[in-house]
């Protein structure tokens, strides 16, 4: 039995999810790449955070056979969630709106899915792929101790991180864990996937599945003040619940807001400074604190 035969055994119906926000011609283009695709997807969902009504007029113009559900506008973390509550395929793909998915990403993950079948549980593993950022490739880094994803893991290592735009999930996963929805843009994925690990879940690498990324300029500047936040907040939240390491978690939050200014100050200036000042400190302290006296409860 050849690895194509396996593949149509298994039967993987894979749920394409693309959450936007006010970018209708890269989701056009995204959209066409999954229609490319050499292992056709189960589903193509798309959940709209926009501003205006152009993505809608665009999926039902053009992606018929497209669901378009209308976003909560309450950033990515809630938006992700709500695509998934329409998801019905066995296996979960989240593309960015600015994302071009590989002709063969999904015939790949599923012919390694099917490859080791009889070796794995699928319901609890998870296949990270790479993204080729702009003609870089980006592999799944383990955080720092400040939140970065910059340690590249070592043959052995437990990988905890993906790379969320080639990253393909089981649905059962999203049975018990979910975003979280304070997350408005940064670091949900990491969010997600340290707690997977925590429940039982495997990830494993597939290098050779490659989607492309071209990140658009369009938003930027509505997310800009939420990533130092969200990193901080994350990975606070990570020590202190998820690895359930309280004293870490007190020893970094001091160090991580220090950190964030100095950094801010050293690359970006008096502005950076200030944007730290006014942004990324009540940001990750009004997050933390939610976490603390509702999350925890």
């Amino acid at each position: 039995m050849n690895n194509f035969d396996k593949k149509i055994e298994f039967d993987f119906k894979v749920s394409v999810c693309i959450c936007t926000r006010n970018r209708p011609q890269e989701l056009s283009k995204a959209l066409h790449s999954v229609e490319r695709s050499t292992y056709p997807a189960f589903e193509v969902i798309v959940s709209d955070d926009s501003t205006n009504d152009e993505t809608k007029s665009l999926i039902i113009s053009h992606f018929p056979t497209v669901k378009y559900l209308d976003g909560p506008r309450k950033g990515l973390g809630a938006n992700r969630n709500n695509i998934l509550k329409a998801v019905t395929g066995s296996q979960v793909l989240f593309i960015d709106d600015d994302v071009i998915l590989n002709d063969n990403f999904l015939e790949l993950v599923c012919n390694k899915l099917a490859k080791i079948a009889e070796q794995e549980n699928l319901d609890k593993l998870i296949i990270s792929g790479i993204e080729n950022k702009n003609g870089q490739l980006v592999f799944p880094g383990e955080q720092s101790f400040v939140g970065w994803q910059n340690v590249s893991y070592k043959e052995g290592d437990t990988i905890k991180t993906v790379v969320i735009n080639s990253a393909v999930f089981p649905a059962s996963l999203f049975t018990n864990t979910l975003f979280d929805e304070k997350l408005v843009y940064g670091n949900d994925e990491v969010d997600l996937t340290t707690r997977a690990i925590e429940k039982g879940f495997k990830i494993i690498l597939l290098p050779e599945a490659i989607n492309f990324h071209f990140p658009s300029e369009i938003n930027r500047k509505y997310y800009e003040p939420y990533h130092d936040a969200s990193r901080i907040y994350v990975t606070f939240k990570r020590y202190f619940a998820t690895e359930n390491s309280k004293l870490k978690a007190l020893v970094y939050l001091p160090y991580a807001i220090i950190h964030a200014a100095a950094f801010n100050l050293r690359y970006r200036g008096i502005e950076g400074l200030i944007g730290t000042l006014r942004h990324t400190f009540p940001k990750s302290f009004t997050f933390i604190m939610e976490f603390l006296t509702v999350d925890s409860i």
